[in-house]
């Protein structure tokens, strides 16, 4: 059995935000080593969408802030809804006041 169930409505969804944004990649562990998006099936044809970021080096005196880290997440989030608005989704967002913040979207 695959490790992640084919989902016609995570692909159509990529193939929508990979013509202008960068997809999150991640190592063979799951943690995340580039920022970008990921998309998710939520159940009945809807997709859940947020920016994933590389946690920073604690130890390293010039890492981003979390504040820094939130706010770039919710420009991300802003720019992958309009993305899928313009391609005929209907998109929710949520957590506005959240630090990790997502969208629902369907077509």
């Amino acid at each position: 059995m695959p490790r992640f169930a084919y989902s016609e409505a995570v692909d159509q969804a990529s193939r929508v935000l990979f013509a202008q944004h960068k997809v999150s990649v991640s190592d063979s562990y799951g943690k995340c080593t580039a920022p970008g998006y990921v998309v998710d099936d939520n159940g009945n044809g809807e997709v859940r969408i947020a920016h994933r970021m590389p946690e920073p080096d604690l130890l390293d005196d010039d890492r981003i802030s979390d504040d820094k880290m939130a706010a770039e997440r919710h420009r991300k989030v802003d720019a992958y809804a309009e993305t899928l608005r313009s391609a005929g989704y209907t998109v929710e967002r949520r957590g506005p006041r959240s630090r990790k913040p997502y969208l629902l979207a369907r077509r």
